[in-house]
């Protein structure tokens, strides 16, 4: 797989590579069963569309593309990665975010998080940690007992939240025109 992605590399544009390898395709790690049931728990959970659940990262390629792991292979460390994409559900988390920091709350990761933001996407490791802002045990609490349940192997399943397919595109563009870059 790495030998054909890099040859794709020379050959597809950035956005051709997000879709055929990140958009598309199955999990290298998961088999179809598994990928069709993370998936629906996932959609069913957030209430968002099952084509707006997706596997990324290495748990979908089977190797990472970031800077500090690129082309190692998915191994016992590594995380599943699932990008949730939703308007609504990221909107109300914004809206509930901004009403949290103009509350003078403490929240020591609000700039991060509001920089994220402006990317088009939520990490929920930048979301306040405070029991008046229930959404972020709910998310943790959520992906800890997929995690728990190891119906999807031994792996830590984490999960970033997307404004919209354009915003998680353009995040893996980036990863993607860092690898073209050094093939």
């Amino acid at each position: 797989m790495i030998d054909q992605f890099k040859e794709d590399l020379k050959g597809l544009s950035s956005l051709q590579i997000v879709r055929k390898y990140i958009l598309g395709g199955q999990s290298s790690i998961l088999d179809v069963d598994q990928h069709y049931r993370l998936k629906e728990q996932v959609c069913d959970h957030f209430a968002v569309g099952y084509n707006d659940v997706i596997m990324v990262g290495s748990g979908k390629l089977g190797f990472s593309i970031k800077p500090t792991k690129r082309f190692e292979a998915f191994g016992d460390e590594s995380d599943i990665d699932i990008a949730v994409v939703s308007p609504e559900l990221f909107e109300q988390v914004w809206m509930e975010a901004y009403l949290f920091k103009s509350g003078g709350a403490y929240w020591p990761k609000s700039n991060s998080f509001f920089r994220y933001l402006s990317e088009g996407w939520i990490r929920p490791d930048k979301l306040p940690i405070n029991h008046q802002f229930e959404f972020t045990s709910k998310w943790w609490d959520f992906f800890n007992e997929l995690t728990s349940s190891r119906k999807y192997g031994p792996y830590k399943i984490r999960a970033g939240l997307y404004h919209s397919t354009f915003f998680l595109q353009e995040y893996q563009k980036i990863c993607i025109e860092q690898c073209k870059d050094e093939v």
